[in-house]
């Protein structure tokens, strides 16, 4: 069986403020950026203390390809990062900087290696804490179950898809499952910025003719912040979202293979919705708490 899928993916529909510039520097460090992009973004975003700064720069000396602008962002950090600094975007930092002391390039091993040691001192303050709360993730995304509105779902549908926005959603770093296993609570979740993703699958078209079958799906997977198992979703001004997309595809007319091409149509929408619009937006709300 050959299944064709054609994604329209519909925009995220966010009442979030304008992008500013930290915004859209943030966004220029993305690897598929040129150089001189990326170079200008990190020189722009040193002269931040921004939380978004802060993670963005922490992110070059993480995962950029080239040694000057990793050098360039072990080096800024230093002047960014106090304890004023956002808890979560100082954790990342001195995590970025702790990681690179064994970078494959010596200039960043060696700017790392002085900027964590001058950092000493938050570093040390935040190993003080308890051992419960050393655990603890910085942010925390809670997956919910998926609903099949349709009733058309295949069985083991709602688990798959289910499954791959979980994956999408830890490929950030961000956690998905909580320490010592089950869902905290509100007071368990202390100081965490946690969210909740939650997908529906909200239309299942199969048409059969001339021996072909269309199929046409749609998901909508919303974002919002989330107080934890005994307080839920929390619909906050300009931190809750939604996303839909709707894909189409083809195969032959047997029960087992609309059954296949209808998983392969969601699994489409919910990997592509969840990497390109679920993911950017999370990462807005968790350097912006």
């Amino acid at each position: 069986m050959t299944v064709a899928c054609a994604l329209v993916v519909g925009v995220i529909a966010a009442r979030s403020a304008r992008a500013d510039a930290v915004d859209k520097q943030v966004r220029d460090l993305r690897a598929e950026s040129p150089y001189k992009v990326r170079l200008a973004a990190t020189l722009a975003l040193a002269k931040s203390r921004d939380a978004r700064a802060v993670i963005g720069l922490s992110g070059v000396l993480t995962h950029d390809e080239d040694a000057t602008l990793r050098k360039l962002a072990a080096l800024a950090l230093e002047k960014m990062v106090d304890a004023h600094t956002d808890v979560d975007a100082r954790e990342l930092a001195l995590g970025a900087l702790d990681g690179a002391q064994t970078d494959a390039d010596s200039g960043v091993r060696e700017a790392a290696t002085r900027v964590y040691r001058s950092l000493a001192s938050l570093h040390n303050a935040e190993s003080r804490g308890s051992a419960a709360d050393k655990d603890k993730p910085s942010v925390f995304v809670h997956v919910d179950r998926v609903l099949d509105a349709t009733k058309k779902l295949p069985p083991g549908g709602t688990d798959h898809l289910g499954q791959i926005v979980t994956k999408t959603v830890e490929r950030t770093g961000y956690a998905t499952s909580w320490p010592g296993g089950g869902d905290p609570t509100s007071s368990e979740l202390g100081k965490v910025h946690a969210f909740v993703v939650a997908s529906t699958v909200k239309a299942i078209d199969v048409t059969r003719a001339n021996g072909q079958s269309m199929i046409a799906c749609t998901v909508q997977i919303r974002v919002a912040p989330w107080g934890g198992k005994d307080t839920g979703e929390k619909w906050e001004a300009n931190k809750a979202a939604s996303a839909s997309g709707t894909a189409k595809a083809t195969a032959g007319t047997a029960d087992k293979e609309v059954a296949s091409a209808v998983k392969d149509c969601i699994e489409t929408i919910g990997e592509d919705l969840t990497s390109r619009q679920v993911v950017p937006f999370l990462r807005k709300l968790a350097a912006g708490s």
